[in-house]
């Protein structure tokens, strides 16, 4: 059993030809609402695959947390959910022509953590395998997701963390309080150019440390070995959950048991199937992923 922990956010994804200078406008030339948040576009991924998920998060009263809900239950996502705020979780996102994408959270529910929300996350962990944490835009999401953490390796549950901007921004040290607890760390070169040390350094904390770099491919460090792989080159129409879709791909194929230098090329495949469409969600079929896998 995976469980996912991060934000619920219901995106709103403005397309635009492109940013105007500071103090400029432009115009949008279409809006999209889909369901959003890092950690639950991992999950959603994984469910897409076939594998039995969970995902835990804090929503609002409103239409948007209805419209959430009922996403995750058509991906076959058991989500439990605790109410914090009247308005959910929203990004405001800007897509160029370029698929290049700037986001503006409005973090709402997702930016309160609850006592009632931890317990119901603690109680979950006796039954999962895997735990996903995502930070939440909260100033106690680091401490919130650290006590999860704990309880996670003391019931026996492998961590997997995607630390985004809001923990690589505390640097490596503030981190690592956490990575201690941590079995494989997601991030892309940008959060790790935050952190400012190599991805070696990392590999001496966590036993499995995988680095995206876009179009430059994707790299993972595991015993003091480095692996990579390509890019798979694709028409580029939105990058919004590009990343997702690769720790989804990647995961996908880690617990098929498949070797480190396949899942970097299963991650690739996954996200360049996702930038191809429009919004964070847009992953290959299962049965697309297992042909790609039988082929590697």
């Amino acid at each position: 059993m995976m469980l996912g922990l991060g934000p619920a956010l219901v995106d709103y994804i403005n397309l635009i030809d492109a940013y105007p200078p500071s103090g400029g406008h432009c115009v949008v030339k279409e809006t999209v609402k889909m369901s959003g948040g890092a950690g639950a576009n991992v999950i959603c991924g994984l469910s897409n695959f076939g594998i039995e998920c969970g995902f835990y998060s804090t929503l609002g009263e409103d239409e948007d947390a209805v419209f959430y809900a009922k996403e995750m239950k058509n991906f076959g996502v058991k989500f439990v959910y605790t109410i914090t705020h009247p308005e959910t979780g929203r990004c405001v996102i800007y897509v160029d022509k370029s698929g290049e994408r700037t986001f503006f959270v409005h973090p709402n529910a997702s930016g309160i953590l609850s006592e009632e929300f931890k317990e119901k996350v603690i109680r979950g962990l006796k039954n999962a395998d895997y735990i996903y944490l995502d930070p939440f835009p909260s100033e106690t999401s680091f401490e919130f997701e650290l006590e999860i953490a704990v309880n996670a390796k003391n019931s026996g549950c492998e961590v997997i963390l995607n630390p985004g901007y809001p923990y690589a921004s505390k640097g490596f040290e503030k981190l690592e309080e956490m990575l201690v607890y941590c079995d494989m760390l997601f991030m892309s070169k940008f959060e790790l150019d935050c952190l400012k040390v190599d991805e070696m350094k990392i590999g001496e904390v966590v036993d499995l440390v995988v680095v995206t770099k876009g179009g430059e491919g994707s790299i993972a460090i595991r015993d003091g070995e480095r692996f990579y792989a390509e890019a798979t080159t694709t028409k580029v129409v939105d990058t919004t959950g590009a990343g997702d879709a690769f720790t989804a791909g990647f995961l996908y194929a880690y617990m098929k048991g498949l070797e480190i230098d396949k899942c970097l090329k299963a991650g690739n495949f996954s996200a360049s199937v996702n930038i191809r469409k429009l919004g964070a969600r847009a992953y290959p079929e299962k049965e697309e992923m297992d042909d790609f896998l039988s082929n590697l």
